[in-house]
Order: structure tokens, then C-alpha cells, then sequence
């Protein structure tokens, strides 16, 4: 099986935009369990919304401005954004001795 352009592009975006989306994701909850508690959910919104406006724009713009094939470029993007909370996820189920 050969990749073609498009899919080498959606791999590398996907990975690009799925690395910066679960860094900032990650910044933001070591940020909240340092600040004290927020004053209602509606607190937590703009950061919420800001990091999905990121990943919703940066989908497009991979999407429509560099012709990255949107199935390789979502595949990439999942596999980048759920690698790192699979593996804490794995370390909270079971946690080294």
C-alpha cells in the first residue's frame, strides 16, 4: 500500500494539530489543579472553547488550504489526542509499585 500526497499530509497535520491540541488541553488542567477552584463551570467555558475553536479551525485549514486527505488527517489527529490519556489513563488503572 503507497500513500499519496494528501494522506502523507493528513498524517503529519493530523499528528501536528493532535500533539499542540493535547498539549494545551494538558497546560490547562495542570493550570486548574494549581489555581483554586473556579467559581461555576461557566469559568471553565472560554478556555474550553478557545482550545476547540483551535482544533476545529486548524482541521479546515489542513483540510481546504493544503488538500490533506480529512480521513488520514482525523485518523492522525485521534491517535496523537488519545495516545497520551490512554497511557495516564493506564497508570491510574495501574499504578507502578
Amino acid at each position: 500500500m503507497t500513500l499519496d500526497r494528501p494522506a502523507i499530509l493528513g498524517i503529519v497535520f493530523g499528528v501536528i494539530i493532535g500533539g499542540v491540541y493535547i498539549a494545551l488541553q494538558r497546560n490547562a488542567l495542570r493550570q486548574k489543579a494549581a489555581a483554586p477552584p473556579p467559581r461555576g463551570v461557566v469559568a471553565l467555558v472560554p478556555g474550553a472553547a478557545a482550545r476547540l475553536l483551535f482544533l476545529i479551525v486548524a482541521w479546515w485549514l489542513a483540510f481546504a488550504l493544503a488538500g490533506a486527505d480529512r480521513y488520514w488527517l482525523t485518523g492522525a489527529l485521534v491517535v496523537t489526542y488519545t495516545a497520551p490519556l490512554l497511557s495516564q489513563l493506564k497508570e491510574l488503572i495501574f499504578p507502578k509499585k
